[in-house]
Parts: C-alpha cells; sequence; structure tokens
C-alpha cells in the first residue's frame, strides 16, 4: 500500500450533517467521513475529464482506501438558525387537486438548525490504496468536501509514509466495543464505502439499486468540549 498525504485549507466553514441525522437539525461531524472523501474525488475525476468511465477507474482505485485525518488541535462549531426549503408535503385532497394543477408550489419555507465547523488551520489528510497514481492528481484538483458549501483549497499533495499512529481513522462496530471502554472520545457515526459496492450504485445514470454501498464506522475523537448556547469547541489530543 502506498499513502498521499494532502494538506487541505478551509477558507470558510466546513459543515457535514452526521449520517441519519434529519436535514431540518443538521449537527455536522468535526471532519469529512471516508465515503465523502471518497465520492469526491470520483465526482472531481467526472468533472475534469467529462468522462464518466474516468470516474468509474478512480472508483474502483479508491473504494477501498484508507483514510486518516489529523485536525488542528482545537476547532469551534457554532449552530445556526436557518431558512431554508423543503418538498411541501400534500396533505388534503384540495391540495392535490391545486398541486396538479400548479397552483401550488412544490417547495414551502420552513426554518432549520446547521452547524458549521471552523478550522483555524490546515486538516491533514492521509489515503492509503495500491492505486495512487490513477488517483493522486484527482485529490490535488479538490474544491470542497461534505457539504457544496464547504469550499476548500489543496495546498500540498504528496507520497509518504505511514500516517502516526494518533492520526483519526473510521473504525468498525467491533473496534468501536473494544476502544471505547479504553478512551475518553467524542464518538461521531460516520458512513465508508463497502468494499462490496459496485460503481453503477451511485451513478445516478446507471439505474442500479443503491442499497448495501454504504456501512457505518465511527470516529473516536479525543477530545474535550467547552459548551456555550449556540457554540462548541472541542480541544483535541492526540
Amino acid at each position: 500500500m502506498q499513502w498521499i498525504k494532502l494538506t487541505l485549507h478551509f477558507p470558510s466553514f466546513f459543515s457535514y450533517r452526521i449520517p441519519d441525522y434529519s436535514s431540518q437539525y443538521a449537527l455536522s461531524v468535526p471532519l469529512p467521513s471516508p465515503s465523502a472523501i471518497k465520492l469526491a474525488v470520483i465526482a472531481t475525476a467526472i468533472r475534469a475529464t467529462g468522462n464518466v468511465a474516468e470516474g468509474e477507474r478512480v472508483f474502483y482505485a479508491v473504494r477501498d482506501a484508507d483514510v486518516r485525518i489529523i485536525l488542528p488541535e482545537q476547532i469551534a462549531i457554532n449552530s445556526f438558525l436557518i431558512k431554508r426549503l423543503k418538498k411541501r408535503g400534500i396533505k388534503t385532497k384540495a391540495d392535490k387537486e391545486e398541486y396538479e394543477k400548479g397552483l401550488l408550489p412544490a417547495f414551502e419555507s420552513t426554518f432549520g438548525v446547521r452547524e458549521y465547523v471552523f478550522f483555524p488551520d490546515d486538516v491533514n489528510l492521509f489515503i492509503g490504496c495500491e492505486g495512487i497514481d490513477i488517483i493522486i492528481k484527482y485529490f490535488g484538483m479538490l474544491r470542497y468536501l461534505g457539504s457544496g458549501d464547504s469550499i476548500l483549497y489543496v495546498k500540498s499533495v504528496e507520497l509518504t509514509k505511514e500516517p502516526p499512529e494518533s492520526a483519526i481513522k473510521p473504525i468498525t462496530d467491533e473496534e468501536f466495543a473494544e476502544t471505547i471502554s479504553d478512551e475518553s472520545c467524542v464518538v461521531y457515526p460516520v458512513k465508508d464505502i463497502s468494499k462490496k459496492a459496485k460503481f453503477e450504485q451511485i451513478n445516478p445514470y446507471s439505474g442500479k439499486s443503491s442499497r448495501n454501498v454504504f456501512e457505518r464506522k465511527y470516529y473516536l475523537i479525543k477530545a474535550k468540549i467547552k459548551k456555550g448556547k449556540n457554540w462548541k469547541i472541542l480541544e483535541i489530543w492526540y
């Protein structure tokens, strides 16, 4: 296995909703999940080349990659009340008739809570896999991770040795059960791409079922949390 190290800078805020949380109450994981990182580089390959087949090639190169992250020692998370649009619910027969006639808007205005993460320093991302030569140039082209407004730029991409043991990595249910009893950690559920997943399942134009594409894993972050009314600070130790 070969490793690359990416030094990422987020000039604004980062947001990635905790899996299975309501979009109306979108609390954020304080770092991108393995699936978000992998899907971002696949999308980048397709966008850069205009070739879906190149995205498929990158998918199989990165699908089983080992992802590890080193965060700044202190990060801030703010909660905001935002105005948002959601698909309108059709509750009555009269609503349905108006909707079918085009008299009822397809979306309605509502409010929700969304968390944004501020990184005061660079984030170091380590990717380990066999097909480094296929993916390395596309990682250098990344422009966002997580939600589309979580913009970033890549300061450097370099081949490296294995990341330090302290780097945060996703762990399985079994590893979680063994580890949580030994360490005092902040736990975040995340998603990774299953080793059995096929490219057709993430290709929106294939018509294939997307069931069983993702598997749940966990980030265990060694951190102390300071909280206020609509903010919290994670003080991370390695």
